[in-house]
């Protein structure tokens, strides 16, 4: 089981919160650090206007001894996934996207995509789909994709062009008819991704920087990080069963070297950020849209975000985020949801 070094960022979604009140992080985490389960964390606590509490925990990097700080880097991972979301709703927003549209208005080559109806060691069956694939059901990871294609299983996550996530999911059976089973899955959001580049008319870490981070502020959140902030990077560890010690790991998820010229953007999971980063476009979304006086979203578009899509099925998610109860985050998937 990995036990990693990771950014937490805790939103309360209230309307509003005493500046002066002191919220009781340390005490409950702590424990996690002395403990020897965690390297190292930051914890954000902010309502949609102001940053009230940032707590650091352990180390960045265990063998130098570099704490953490509001200024470590992360491979955030799926937290990518609601940046996405946000993408898509822009251009919903300009009319150039319809969340009721089938995705092959915009992915024409998409039209003959397969489900496996049948699937064993000897043979598939594969069957047509019986409805139409929607925006919607990409975001909610209801659309009956597989968690990764095989290419990306098989090196990484970020190891393809934008565009060529078209080819692959074709290749990639769907597990699932659309709309029937919730199973997390990055080759939706890819497939997003694709849509927003292809329809923006530009790469999609291009869009993300003009439309997204530069309005917001967010400087130190990218696909592909420069010397300095891979000098901030926290570093990964995974538990030693033998030891019962962290010991620095690669997570298998991303391609190595990180500045290398082998790795792409992936609107599934491959963006790098800081805590003073993330949290501007956490209070952006608190914000019905936005933030320091620039507007990034409609309210009406915010609220897409985080109404149920997925129906009367068993995981309340919206679009990128997990909904519900007066929430909206993100949650790591568990190993039963990828299968």
């Amino acid at each position: 089981m990995k036990r990693l070094a990771f950014v937490a960022l805790l939103f309360l979604l209230l309307p509003s919160l005493a500046a002066a009140e002191r919220f009781p992080v340390a005490e409950s985490l702590e424990p996690y650090i002395q403990n020897g389960e965690l390297s190292g964390m930051v914890t954000v606590i902010a309502d949609k206007d102001t940053v009230l509490q940032v707590d650091t925990f352990g180390y960045a990097d265990l063998e130098t001894q570099r704490p953490m700080k509001p200024d470590t880097v992360f491979w955030i991972a799926s937290q990518t996934k609601p940046v996405t979301a946000v993408a898509v709703m822009i251009l919903v927003d300009e009319g150039k996207l319809s969340l009721t549209e089938p995705i092959t208005t915009y992915l024409p080559e998409l039209a003959n995509l397969k489900v496996a109806a049948e699937k064993s060691d000897e043979r598939m069956v594969l069957v047509p789909v019986d409805r139409p694939i929607t925006l919607p059901m990409l975001l909610a990871h209801t659309a009956g994709f597989e968690f990764l294609t095989p290419f990306q299983e098989k090196h990484a996550i970020d190891s393809l062009p934008i565009p060529q996530y078209t080819t692959t999911a074709l290749m990639t059976p769907l597990r699932t008819q659309p709309g029937t089973v919730y199973h997390y899955s990055n080759i939706g959001i890819n497939l997003a991704g694709v849509i927003v580049e292809r329809v923006a008319g530009m790469p999609f870490e291009e869009f993300l920087e003009k439309r997204l981070f530069a309005p917001l502020g967010m400087t130190e959140t990218t696909f592909f990080p420069d010397a300095d902030l891979l000098a901030r990077l926290a570093t990964t560890y995974s538990l030693d069963r033998t030891s019962s010690k962290l010991v620095p790991s690669r997570t298998g998820f991303i391609t190595y070297p990180l500045d290398g010229k082998n790795r792409y953007a992936e609107p599934g999971g491959g963006l790098f950020s800081t805590p003073n980063d993330l949290v501007k476009f956490f209070q952006m979304l608190q914000g019905n849209g936005e933030f320091n006086g620039k507007r990034i979203l409609s309210e009406a578009a915010v609220n897409e975000i985080h109404t149920r899509q997925t129906g009367t099925l068993d995981v309340p998610y919206g679009l990128g985020v997990t909904t519900g109860g007066g929430f909206m985050g993100m949650a790591v998937p568990s190993e039963r949801m990828r299968r």
